[in-house]
């Protein structure tokens, strides 16, 4: 019994392992900025997306206090006109339009990254799989044998 309990124990561990190396790798791909974007880039970006969701008042409550919907409607559409009137809103379109993608053919190591780390959790899932029908094939012999 002393040795099936180890082996047991070695194979909870080793499967423990690699579901959190599997996690891990999973995880890191959902945080990570795309890696041909520089630090300043993609502060920039988190930056005009906050502002736009200020803008269009994203992630909070449309209308605001006080105010009813038939009225915030009004003072929006009225917004519009006279920005649209005296051409405000545009140039900051056309100066983001006229920007150029940063689109370089660069290797994605970040990617080979997390297969690799996929990868070697699911060896690791695997290889405690082994362990587990071992164990089970050396308890079925002593069993059988009548030597337990």
């Amino acid at each position: 019994m002393g040795i099936t309990s180890t082996i047991g124990r070695i194979a909870a561990v080793l499967a423990t392992v690699s579901a959190l190396t599997a996690l891990a790798g999973v995880a890191q791909a959902g945080t990570s900025r795309p890696p041909s974007m520089s630090k300043a880039e993609y502060r920039a970006l988190l930056l005009r997306g906050e502002a736009l969701n200020q803008k269009y008042r994203l992630g909070q409550q449309a209308v605001p206090q006080g105010m009813t919907a038939a009225e915030y409607r009004a003072l929006m559409l009225r917004g519009d006109a006279i920005n649209q009137k005296y051409g405000l809103g545009k140039q900051n379109a056309a100066a983001v339009a006229s920007q150029p993608t940063n689109a370089t053919g660069g290797f994605a190591w970040g990617a080979v990254g997390i297969g690799a780390t996929v990868m070697f959790g699911l060896a690791l899932l695997a290889g405690s799989f082994f362990v587990c029908l071992r164990l089970l094939a050396t308890r079925r012999r002593v069993t059988l044998n009548g030597t337990a």
